[in-house]
């Protein structure tokens, strides 16, 4: 029993030292792209999560509003990006800032065009559902700070709470 005990014990050990490795590896790349990306990114997931549950709540036909909303997130996510990677080119990579900033630009204005065309022209999403999507882009910006504060003493408890039941596949 004693034995079965410390086994147990162990994988637990085990699979919180697991856990909490792969959780910092996929920040730490984050963080390599920009400081601020994984807690920006997962308030970004969790207002398409949260938008997309009142739409469907609140709208007898949800469909339009929903696929507006999400062509919104999306385009802020791929904005995030794009501009995480402008500014690691132009910070390691000596790129030319103004060249660099003035088409990554373009490339995010050319995106959000293309996206209201779509919506519009196809008439598959509302372009103001699309436009309350990108509003993330701000609002990730401001509650950044608390998400990092969050989601530090998440990665610091290190997983899993030992006596909860274990996946091992």
């Amino acid at each position: 029993e004693m034995q079965r005990s410390l086994v147990g014990s162990e994988m637990c050990i085990r699979d919180r030292l697991k856990g909490l490795i792969k959780k910092k590896k996929m920040t730490n790349r984050l963080r390599d792209l920009n400081e601020a990306l994984p807690e920006i990114l997962v308030i970004d997931l969790l207002y398409l999560i949260i938008g997309e549950i009142v739409i469907f709540l609140l709208f007898e036909n949800p469909a339009k509003f929903a696929v507006g909303f999400l062509a919104g997130v999306i385009y802020a996510i791929f904005c995030v990006l794009n501009m995480s990677f402008k500014v690691r080119k132009v910070v390691y990579g000596k790129a030319n800032p103004k060249k660099s900033y003035l088409l990554g630009y373009l490339l995010r204005l050319t995106v959000m065009i293309a996206i209201f065309a779509i919506l519009y022209l196809c008439d598959i999403g509302d372009l103001l559902a699309a436009l309350v999507g990108m509003f993330i882009m701000k609002l990730s910006a401001y509650l950044q700070p608390a998400a990092l504060r969050i989601s530090s003493k998440i990665l610091r408890k290190g997983g899993k709470e030992c006596g909860e039941p274990v996946s091992y596949t």
